[in-house]
């Protein structure tokens, strides 16, 4: 049945994992157009066969690709935060998203829409990759209310057009650079442009008190947890195609 796909207990998930870095690979160095599931059999290392153990198409392996970009994203800016819990601050999130999204071409290309590299794949059209952005969004309002709780951001800011705005602001720095290597010269540039803007915009001013950025890392944790359960549950029982 095609598009159908069940839980398979004995998936070979480093197997998987390999087809899936592969399609990410060859789908954006090449584009949608220019990669065959032959390709990303060979990048992979695997026979043609072994991946439609897993997909019905090469669509379905792309989504999943990008799916595992939003997921690999978020668990770095909150690793981040683990580390250093200033990190939490708005305009320090914001250039860290900046740096993570200059070092991954996929979530370039679908922030600024790029059909080149995308061809027919649109978030619309995959369940999974829906869900997954959803999620985020989710997550994203859970930190900015969190922030705004803690007293780190103005009292007369709405989180939800601030992760609009934040959202835009990332559009613009990543078309600024999309065909060019960002060296560390040019991303410390944006990374201060993002700082000073989001400081200005939407942080009180002052040294903000270590409780209330403790505060906020604690509920930043929190919804991540809530966050990545589901991922779990999906990674230890995955699924194919039938």
């Amino acid at each position: 049945m095609a598009g159908h796909r069940v839980t398979a207990p004995r998936r070979n998930v480093e197997r998987v994992d390999r087809i899936v870095e592969a399609s990410a690979e060859l789908l954006s160095q090449r584009g949608y157009r220019r990669v065959t599931v032959e390709e990303i059999a060979s990048r992979a290392g695997v026979s043609k066969s072994s991946v439609y153990l897993h997909w019905n198409t090469k669509d379905e392996i792309f989504y999943d690709a990008l799916d595992r970009e939003f997921t690999e994203v978020t668990c770095r800016v909150v690793e981040h935060v683990r580390r250093d819990p200033a990190e939490v601050l708005a305009h320090r999130t914001a250039v860290n998203l900046l740096r993570l999204i200059a070092d991954r071409p996929l979530l370039q290309a679908l922030l600024i829409d790029d059909r080149a590299t995308l061809g027919t794949l649109r978030p619309a059209k995959s369940a999974i990759l829906r869900a997954r952005i959803a999620d985020t969004d989710e997550l994203m309002d859970r930190y900015l209310f969190a922030l705004r709780r803690n007293c780190l951001l103005c009292p007369d800011v709405d989180p939800r057009i601030m992760r609009k705005a934040i959202l835009e602001i990332l559009r613009g720095m990543t078309c600024s650079v999309q065909t060019k290597p960002l060296d560390e010269t040019r991303c410390a540039a944006l990374s201060r442009v993002v700082t000073v803007t989001v400081r200005r915009a939407f942080e009180p001013g002052g040294v903000p008190e270590a409780e209330r950025i403790c505060g906020a890392a604690a509920e930043v944790f929190e919804a991540f947890k809530e966050f990545m359960e589901p991922d779990e549950t999906l990674r230890s029982e995955p699924s194919v195609a039938l």
